[in-house]
């Protein structure tokens, strides 16, 4: 065998030896088949089961959204106007107003532990009307006869004290007339009692001697004459104690006791008698 030659049976072992390795090293760049084919499946698997999952929340969505519009629709009948269901006998019904809906209700125990600790409403105070005095007997200064003209022309002016002095037996009479209403001349007598000073009048309680049947006036005011002196109250068929009472109190110096009307006497004639007065007020 020529000097540098390889011998052919080394030669072919040795390419035989180089396709192997080269085989094997090919081979063990190429990935594994199986493992692609597994990692398919799995890819596969996981989305069947997202497809079953959305399914299975879609289903559960459409019945549930389905039952609730079917109560809804059943509450509209049962009840028609917005009524609510009635609650059960024996348990107050609770209405919810919008602003506290979808509110948590509070137990029964933070109930009553906030009406235990909340304050007691208090009613707005008032302010009570002062209470007026009662009425108190008022003394008379003086007393005058009176007429038209004022204390010029009154009856019988020198007995005007027996008005006041409480005795039926000796009155202070009115001269005595042919008419009942004086023929209108003059159109009244009368007496004025002077308080002294301003006061607030109530009541003025005459009593009367003689025969029923007088007409008088109560007349007030801050002068001593007719024009001055207001009719504030009156009283027709008179007859006893009678009582005039204003409508409501007055302020005033001055008091008439003014006949517009005599009553009849035994003698034909018409005159009428005063034998007490008695002024009620506040000083």
């Amino acid at each position: 065998m020529p000097p540098g030659r390889i011998p052919p049976l080394i030669d072919e072992y040795d390419v035989t030896q180089r396709s192997a390795r080269e085989a094997a090293a090919a081979a063990a760049f190429v990935p594994p088949a199986p493992v692609r084919v597994r990692e398919r499946r799995r890819v596969k698997a996981a989305a069947a089961l997202a497809m079953a999952v959305l399914a299975v929340l879609g289903l559960a969505s459409y019945e549930f959204v389905a039952n609730a519009g079917h109560a809804q629709r059943a509450a509209a009948v049962a009840h028609p106007h917005g009524q609510g269901p009635m609650a059960p006998a024996g348990i107050p019904a609770v209405l919810a107003s919008p602003a506290t809906a979808g509110t948590p209700a509070a137990s029964p125990a933070a109930t009553a532990t906030a009406t235990a600790t909340a304050p007691a409403a208090t009613a707005p105070a008032t302010t009570a009307p002062a209470s007026t005095p009662p009425p108190q007997v008022l003394t008379v200064a003086g007393v005058a006869a009176f007429g038209p003209a004022g204390t010029t022309d009154g009856d019988n002016p020198q007995n005007v004290a027996q008005a006041v002095a409480g005795d039926p037996a000796t009155p202070w009479y009115t001269d005595w007339y042919a008419s009942p209403d004086f023929f209108d001349l003059p159109p009244g007598t009368g007496l004025l009692l002077d308080m002294g000073r301003t006061v607030t009048v109530t009541s003025v309680r005459v009593s009367l001697g003689g025969e029923p049947g007088a007409s008088l006036q109560l007349r007030a005011g801050s002068e001593p004459a007719l024009a001055w002196l207001p009719v504030v109250a009156g009283v027709s068929g008179a007859g006893g104690t009678v009582p005039l009472r204003p409508s409501a109190p007055v302020r005033v110096r001055y008091v008439l006791i003014w006949f517009t009307g005599l009553p009849p006497t035994p003698a034909g004639t018409y005159q009428a008698s005063i034998y007490q007065v008695v002024v009620q007020g506040q000083p």
